[in-house]
């Protein structure tokens, strides 16, 4: 089967590698001049270092990325955790760790829970309550906002504050007040909630580019393409069937079936230029992130990362591996600065790291780079969620989509997306 990839990110990426492995003749195309879409690095001139466009969280659960880089044999580029480690920091520079490592699986994530420091023992209890009732499913999570969520689940201020917020934003990049509750125990359950390989951290080693960079070599080897710096200018339909597209370069390719891995605007527009409208539920409102690289004379950090509390910003991650005195910083959610010149991001959060940390204190910030992803991700409150689109499409039969907008059951992630192009390569049996 010939099949045409449109987009180039992780949801693109990942069917590409499925169509591939089940010897389907796969040509991939992306207008962008790289691979990864929003998870992708790239060179900091100033400094030459390589370095990602913003911090993604990855974990051992999340089978479906793992899985594409086992096909490309890039999955030693990662480190993995040998249990849940994450250090909490707040204004008074008390520190607490949640650590999984005391008990096997899901038993040390609770133990974990139960030794967390700063937050009162009933507390405690409490937040482990919930959490072996969302493991059992028998909570109750339909057309609820993570704060609703949470009243009704009766968890105190403390425990909401020092472990379920910083959860929240840093997997569903929203405030409490609007993410959606099913996504929260979705993610409870995948990474939390399973064996302790599920719950552990991955720590790439290099660039997220370096991770696919075989992909190229690696379809043509199978008898595919991959083309960047390319779009699809017009789909050719006929009788319900995307029968021929029409890339941007002249070329013309003949196709039975068509995945899109490309936003849903994006695919709304080229239907419509293609002479077939097609109507979706209204898309939702996209939530940012903002990035920041600082690179200071030493290297002061010793966390892989931290979970900062009551500030501005949210984690610290170590680059050490990339230069010494490195960190980057992640704001997720964030609209309060998304719009503040990177000057005075730079100062404040450089000021809010020597509040948290003493170790910060004595150090000399050489430079600081900020990275705004205005529409970072699709903000999926509980009416959202309800009405994400699933991979089939009414009006044509052979295309199929892909995306961490569709309906994944996860937020939008690099693991949502990467499910989300395998299962829409699964679909293709069920196209007439």
């Amino acid at each position: 089967m010939k099949i045409l990839i449109i987009g180039g990110g992780w949801a693109g990426i990942s069917a590409a590698v499925e169509a591939s492995e089940r010897g389907h003749q796969v040509f991939l195309v992306e207008e962008r001049p790289y691979l990864g879409g929003r998870a992708r690095s790239f060179i900091d001139r100033e400094s030459g270092h390589h370095i990602d466009n913003g911090q993604h969280v990855m974990m051992g659960c999340y089978s479906s990325f793992l899985r594409v880089l086992q096909a490309l044999g890039t999955e030693h580029l990662l480190e993995r955790q040998r249990a849940l480690q994450v250090a909490f920091v707040d204004k008074s520079a008390t520190k607490s760790v949640l650590d999984a490592s005391i008990l096997p699986g899901k038993l040390g994530v609770v133990a974990g829970l139960l030794r967390l420091s700063g937050v009162q023992f009933t507390s405690r209890i409490a937040c482990v309550r919930l959490a072996i009732a969302i493991a059992l499913g028998t909570v109750h999570t339909t057309d609820c906002t993570c704060s609703e969520f949470l009243r009704r689940a009766k968890q105190p201020e403390d425990i909401v504050k020092r472990f379920w917020e910083p959860l929240v934003l840093a997997t569903l990049n929203a405030p409490l007040d609007k993410a959606s509750a099913e996504l929260l125990v979705a993610v409870m359950r995948l990474a939390f909630l399973g064996s302790r390989e599920d719950s552990s951290l991955l720590i790439p080693t290099c660039g997220l580019s370096d991770l696919i960079e075989p992909l190229p070599s690696w379809v043509a080897s199978r008898g595919g393409s991959v083309k960047l710096s390319t779009s699809v200018d017009r789909l050719i339909i006929a009788d319900h069937r995307c029968r021929q597209v029409v890339l941007s370069d002249g070329t013309i390719h003949h196709v039975d079936a068509v995945i899109s891995a490309i936003p849903q605007r994006a695919l709304e527009r080229l239907c419509a230029s293609s002479g077939t409208p097609v109507t979706f539920p209204a898309a939702p409102e996209s939530s940012p992130i903002v990035s920041l690289y600082l690179w200071y004379t030493e290297q002061w950090m010793t966390h892989e990362l931290l979970a900062a509390l009551g500030t501005t910003v949210q984690w610290v991650f170590n680059k050490r591996r990339i230069a010494r005195g490195l960190v980057a910083l992640t704001v997720s959610a964030g609209h309060s600065i998304v719009g503040v010149s990177q000057d005075e991001i730079i100062r404040h959060c450089d000021a809010e790291l020597r509040e948290l940390l003493p170790e910060a204190r004595h150090a000399t910030l050489i430079r600081g780079l900020v990275i705004k992803e205005k529409m970072a991700t699709p903000l999926f409150t509980p009416t959202t969620q309800r009405i994400r689109a699933d991979h089939f499409m009414d009006q044509l039969e052979n295309l199929l989509l892909a995306g961490d907008w569709t309906a994944t059951g996860l937020p939008a992630t690099i693991e949502g997306a990467a499910r989300s192009g395998i299962w829409a390569i699964d679909c293709l049996s069920r196209v007439p």
